[in-house]
């Protein structure tokens, strides 16, 4: 399997978008997921997914190296605060591959039963509250550790803050989340 440098490289210097596309792939879950966590509504998180790809398209001529994941889960949170900033108010793009098929678009699966599914769908949305109830901070950090699986000196660069600030804003996000979540039980 190829490195995600090797396929972004691939993507700017050679234009083959077959790469691309393999490393939309490779982080649609985890990014889809990132961004759903920063922002409330689906609509401007599935938009903001598909902003953070234009943006990377278009800079890729000027990625120089460095761990890939860091840098889409950097781009990913600018376009999302962006997002937030500006109140959501952006033009939808509707990404599409080679083929006309939503790069974004994911297949339905067999999953758990109805009535499985509304406890867990009930369950992951007090989660989601939660986390949107988190400080700045703590919650950028929680968010990059968890969803962009970032180190805490990625994270501390990320954020421009002492790796010691870094740790003490996760801890206040894992002892905050379980004291409103031990509540829910």
């Amino acid at each position: 399997m190829e490195e995600d440098s090797e396929l972004l490289f691939a993507y700017s210097r050679r234009g083959d978008v077959k790469s691309l596309a393999a490393l939309v792939r490779r982080h649609t879950v985890w990014m889809q997921a990132l961004l759903r966590s920063l922002l409330p509504a689906a609509a401007d998180a599935d938009d903001a997914f598909q902003e953070t790809w234009v943006k990377v398209i278009r800079s890729a001529s000027s990625y120089r190296g460095g761990k890939v994941k860091s840098y889409l889960a950097t781009v990913a949170r600018s376009v999302a605060l962006d997002r937030i900033r500006r109140g959501g108010r952006t033009v939808s793009l509707d990404a599409e591959d080679g083929e006309g098929a939503a790069v974004a678009a994911s297949s339905a699966a067999e999953g758990p039963a109805p009535d499985e599914r509304f406890e867990s769908k009930a369950t992951s949305e007090d989660v989601r509250r939660a986390v949107r109830s988190l400080p700045e901070g703590p919650r950028q950090v929680l968010l990059m550790r968890i969803e962009g699986d970032l180190s805490f000196r990625e994270i501390a660069a990320e954020l421009d803050v002492p790796l010691g600030t870094a740790l003490t804003w996760m801890r206040t996000a894992t002892l905050r989340l379980r004291e409103m979540l031990g509540e829910k039980k």
